[in-house]
């Protein structure tokens, strides 16, 4: 992270808490502000029915009714006339300052220039925080009444309320950045560990892949665990590539510099054979020699095979017929090394796309690679089907020999792998480009108790048209 720059859950909480501050204070501010208004509203409301309702009679001269009123309304009452003169009043006669601000001339004709029907609000100076209404009495024209409410009580309670708002505000907001915190680190720490694990990743490294989930991160994690897939797979391939133009390259080399002194020393070989017949221990050594020249000249056609163009010629063929004849082929060679052969070979097959010289000699490298691993013989089997989606014709290539490594299993299709002593590792590699430029795919597995199972899924088009 570049310094000065804010990480992702921050950058999150940080507007929240922002909008939650103001949001709350704008509400504590309302808060305050209706419960104040509220409250010196309804004191005012007293003060004046208070006074509206002793200025009706002669009430406003009496000192127990003024009592009584104090006792109801909780506030004092000064009835005085236009004088000054104080007549009746339930303000004790030491709070000097009081009675002298309620009976100041200046208040006086204030109240007695007033025209409204209402008891009128005039500030007036009290020892403590205070509130006054004035009317005239009905009766006596030149006698007036203030009541005068103690407002100390309303100052603390509205301070208290405040108070309480403000404190709930502030724990609301704590409350929020925690809550924010909890849910953004919830949010943000599978995207912390996605991070984490892209930084683990690297080329060689063990195959790692991203927790994945329901949730939108868990899905950015499926997502990158097909994106490694592909990758792992576009690796795979490119080094299969490059393992194929080695072989290629390897091929065409062969062809040049061993086929042609290759062909000459087995035409020597056969005539020297045919010069020593009758010599047993020539005889023996003769065929020898032919038999190694025979396993070279696998290996250079096998590595020809490779180095051949991709393109194939289709032609409509029946698969049954292909297997039979290429097994009527390797018959001696079976019965010779004890390899009883069995067939289920499916006769409502349709006929389908293929180059038969290629894929012949494809199915060749399998069936062969099958017989050598049953070197005391054994059972091979051929069967054919049509798949359950009826889209591909299936054909099982099965042996009950020595099986493959599974360690060895995986890596079969790459070039110069091989689990024989003597093998080069070319004839499944040739065996798989023929079945890939088929269209058509080709897999190995272990069979239950030994063994493999190789097949060979190949598929259906229009034939006529290849």
């Amino acid at each position: 992270m570049r310094p000065g720059t804010l990480r992702l859950q921050h950058r999150i909480v940080i507007p929240f808490v922002a909008v939650a501050v103001l949001t709350t204070a704008a509400a504590a501010y309302v808060a305050v502000s209706v419960v104040s208004r509220t409250l010196a509203s309804r004191v005012d409301e007293q003060i004046r029915s208070a006074a509206a309702l002793v200025s009706q009679s002669d009430f406003a001269l009496s000192p127990q009714i003024l009592g009584s009123v104090k006792k109801i309304v909780g506030a004092d009452v000064v009835t005085f006339s236009t004088s000054g003169q104080v007549v009746a009043t339930t303000v004790d006669r030491g709070r000097t300052a009081l009675l002298a601000s309620v009976t100041a001339p200046d208040v006086i004709r204030t109240v007695a220039a007033s025209t409204t029907a209402a008891p009128i609000r005039i500030p007036v100076t009290c020892d403590v925080p205070c509130e006054a209404a004035f009317h005239r009495v009905t009766t006596r024209p030149d006698t007036l009444v203030a009541v005068v409410a103690d407002t100390s009580e309303l100052i603390a309670a509205t301070r208290s309320i405040t108070r309480t708002i403000l404190i709930t505000a502030v724990l609301s907001v704590i409350a929020m950045i925690l809550v924010s915190q909890v849910v953004v680190r919830r949010v943000t720490r599978p995207l912390s560990a996605l991070v984490a694990f892209t930084r683990e990743v690297a080329p060689g490294a063990p195959a790692l892949r991203a927790p994945a989930g329901e949730d939108e991160v868990g899905q950015l994690g499926v997502a990158f665990n097909a994106m490694l897939d592909r990758l792992d797979q576009s690796q795979a391939a490119l080094v299969q590539s490059e393992k194929l133009a080695l072989a290629g390259l390897l091929a065409a080399r062969v062809a040049h510099d061993i086929r042609n002194p290759l062909s000459s020393i087995k035409m020597q070989t056969q005539l020297l054979q045919s010069r020593t017949r009758g010599d047993a221990d020539n005889q023996a050594m003769t065929e020898a020699v032919l038999a190694d020249i025979q396993t070279v000249e696998l290996v250079v056609r096998d590595l020809l095979e490779l180095a051949r163009p991709g393109a194939v010629r289709l032609k409509p063929t029946s698969l049954g017929d292909l297997v039979r004849d290429l097994l009527v082929q390797l018959g001696p060679q079976f019965r010779h090394r004890k390899i009883d052969v069995q067939t289920t070979l499916d006769e409502r097959l349709p006929p389908i796309p293929l180059d038969a010289d290629r894929f012949r000699q494809a199915l060749l490298n399998v069936v062969l690679n099958a017989a050598d691993a049953m070197p005391s013989g054994g059972a091979l089997s051929l069967a054919t089907r049509l798949s359950a989606d009826r889209s591909t014709v299936e054909l099982d290539v099965c042996d009950d020999g020595v099986g493959i490594d599974p360690a060895i299993l995986p890596h079969v299709f790459d070039p110069f792998v091989s689990t024989k002593r003597d093998g080069v590792g070319l004839g499944l590699v040739n065996a798989r480009a023929v079945v890939d430029s088929h269209g058509g795919r080709i897999e190995i597995a272990a069979r239950a108790p030994r063994g493999t199972r190789v097949t060979i899924a190949l598929p259906i088009r229009d034939a006529a048209h290849g």
